[in-house]
């Protein structure tokens, strides 16, 4: 018998495990300003989940993301989950399991430099739920997910929540500051942030009754607690939101939207920490487009039109603060 054929009558006999089916996805997206300059951004992802036989499902992602300087990053995530709760390792949170137990959200999220993008870092988290009590623990490694120069001490995290009622209370313990960008020392930032400082506690309370939510907590370097409040009430096509701390004193926000038709919305922030002044937001929708006009809070406007084709996107946007407008192109699939 020809020995290909032998071949693969072993191979038809022996067992064959089963294998989960991989998803792949990613986007390049370029853009350019009247200014002359191009910015490219390209990512790749590929993510696959399989139920074992134990009834857990096991779960691994890896994503390589790469901007026009060449700055490459690659994250990887591997997960198990089933009864016991969750377990992930590798690119995770900077601070989940910290901000799983602050209830009441008086330490901010610790984020990448001074933007707003929640800072990775590499590590193991778990969390798991019993009987109305949560809780989140994790390590931290000494490196944050960019690899960049700083790094940190290996960062221990805690978080633990039990709800009754309506009533919530949260504790929660870190004992190094989250990554290399948020703080070095006691309250001393590397990069301007408020993020996860080093040995720094927090414990909160929260209670919601209809549309009025409360909370209360205090965190180990803060001088005094915090207490929030928090309304929101829908009429019709209006949404009011309207929120108070006593820290700073007499602190507030107020968020307004309103529907003027299917296609009109307009929506508006009033912010007491920024010298009350006011966002106000206009869009429209017609179809595949969506044009937006907006006053910021230092008082310029940006605007844009946007048009959804499928799985990629076209849009014209002017920012008014850096007096630029530009073009971008973004393709996913």
């Amino acid at each position: 018998m020809n020995k290909t054929l032998i071949a693969l009558a072993i191979a038809a006999a022996l067992p064959v495990a089963a294998q989960a089916d991989a998803t792949i996805s990613g986007s390049l997206n370029t853009k350019y300003a009247n200014t002359g300059v191009i910015d490219t951004d390209a990512s790749l992802s590929i993510a696959s989940s399989e139920v074992l036989a134990n009834g857990m499902t096991a779960t691994a992602s890896f994503a390589i993301l790469a901007d026009h300087d060449d700055d490459t990053e690659n994250q990887g995530t591997a997960s198990l989950a089933g009864d016991f709760g969750s377990l992930t390792v590798g690119s995770i949170d900077a601070d989940g399991a910290f901000q799983a137990g602050d209830v009441a959200g008086i330490v901010a999220n610790t984020t990448e430099s001074t933007d707003s993008t929640s800072s990775s870092v590499y590590g193991i988290h778990y969390a798991g739920t019993v009987a109305g009590l949560t809780v989140a623990a994790q390590v931290n490694a000494s490196t944050n997910a960019a690899k960049v120069a700083e790094t940190v001490d290996k960062s221990t995290q805690f978080g633990a929540t039990y709800e009754m009622n309506g009533l919530t209370v949260g504790y929660s313990y870190a004992s190094g500051a989250a990554d290399a960008f948020s703080t070095s020392g006691h309250g001393t930032p590397v990069v301007q942030n408020d993020g996860i400082d080093e040995a720094q506690s927090a414990f909160g309370v929260a209670y919601s009754f209809g549309d009025l939510a409360v909370s209360a907590g205090k965190s180990s370097i803060a001088d005094e607690a915090e207490v929030s409040a928090t309304y929101t009430m829908t009429v019709d096509a209006l949404t009011i939101k309207a929120q108070m701390d006593n820290n700073p004193t007499g602190d507030y926000q107020i968020d307004l939207a309103y529907a003027l038709s299917d296609n009109v919305s307009l929506s508006s922030e009033i912010d007491s920490t920024d010298d009350k002044q006011t966002t106000l937001v206009a869009t429209y929708t017609m179809g595949e487009m969506t044009a937006s006009v907006s006053k910021t809070d230092d008082g310029t406007t940006d605007a844009s039109v946007g048009l959804d084709l499928c799985n990629a996107d076209l849009t014209l946007a002017r920012n008014g603060g850096d007096e630029e407008t530009s073009v971008s192109y973004k393709v996913a699939f």
